[in-house]
C-alpha cells in the first residue's frame, strides 16, 4: 500500500492496522505497510510495535515488520519467535534478522530445519539460507534428509548440493531436472543409485548414510 491509499486524517498507526487485516482478497499474499512504519511518528511507532507484539509473530510479514521497527522490544520479540516459533517462523526470523541470533544458535536451528522443512513449510527460505551458509555439518544434514525422506525437500537439496559443488549452473538447474526428480518417492532402487551418484559428484561417501536410508 502506498501513501496515495491513505484515508483522510488517518494516522500511520491506523493505516498500518488497516493494511494488516488478512481477508479473502489478500490471504494468499498478505503484506504489512512498511512505508507506514517509516513515516510514523515516535508515538505511532510505539503503537505499531504494541500491535505487532500483542498479535504475535504469526507470518513472515510479522517478522519483517518487527525487523523494520528495529526497537529493543521488537528485537526481543524476534529472538523469542526464533527460539519458540514454528519451522516457518524460525526461517522468517533467520532471513530478516540474522544478526540478532548468535552464529552457533543460528547454525543449530538451520540443521534442525533442514530435517523439518518442506514445499509449503519454509523450504524456499531454507534453501536460500543454505546458499549463503553451508559448512560441512549443513551438507551432512542435507544428505541425511535426502537419504531418509524422498520428496520435494530431497529434490531441492540435491539440486542445491550440485550447485554448491560446481556441478550445476543454478540451485535448481533445469538441465539437471531428470536426475533430481529421481529423489522423489517411487523407485527406491533408482533413488539409491541417484544418491550414490550425487555423493560421488560432490565428493562425499554415500556408504556413511546407509543407516539413514528409508524406502518410500
Amino acid at each position: 500500500m502506498g501513501a496515495d491509499d491513505q484515508a483522510p486524517s488517518e494516522s500511520m498507526y491506523d493505516r498500518f492496522v488497516r493494511a494488516a487485516r488478512i481477508d479473502a482478497d489478500n490471504w494468499r499474499d498478505p503484506a504489512h505497510d512498511l512505508d507506514a512504519i517509516q513515516l510514523a511518528t515516535s508515538e505511532e511507532r510505539k503503537d505499531i510495535e504494541r500491535f505487532l507484539i500483542t498479535r504475535g509473530v504469526q507470518h513472515f510479514i510479522d517478522a519483517e515488520a518487527l525487523a523494520s521497527l528495529d526497537t529493543p522490544r521488537a528485537r526481543q520479540a524476534l529472538i523469542e519467535a526464533f527460539r519458540n516459533g514454528t519451522t516457518e517462523i524460525r526461517a522468517a526470523v533467520a532471513h530478516v534478522a540474522p544478526d540478532l541470533i548468535e552464529t552457533d544458535e543460528r547454525l543449530d536451528e538451520l540443521i534442525q530445519r533442514i530435517g523439518e522443512c518442506d514445499a509449503y513449510n519454509a523450504l524456499g527460505l531454507t534453501v536460500a539460507q543454505i546458499e549463503e551458509t553451508h559448512p560441512p555439518v549443513v551438507i551432512d544434514a542435507m544428505l541425511r534428509r535426502i537419504a531418509s525422506d524422498p520428496g520435494a525437500a530431497a529434490v531441492h537439496f540435491a539440486g542445491l548440493l550440485l550447485y554448491l559443488h560446481g556441478q550445476a549452473d543454478a540451485r535448481f538447474d533445469w538441465q539437471q531436472r531428470p536426475f533430481l526428480l529421481r529423489f522423489n518417492a517411487g523407485d527406491d532402487r533408482d533413488r539409491r543409485e541417484a544418491f550414490d551418484d550425487l555423493c560421488r559428484r560432490i565428493g562425499w561417501d554415500s556408504a556413511s548414510y546407509a543407516s539413514r536410508w528409508s524406502d518410500s
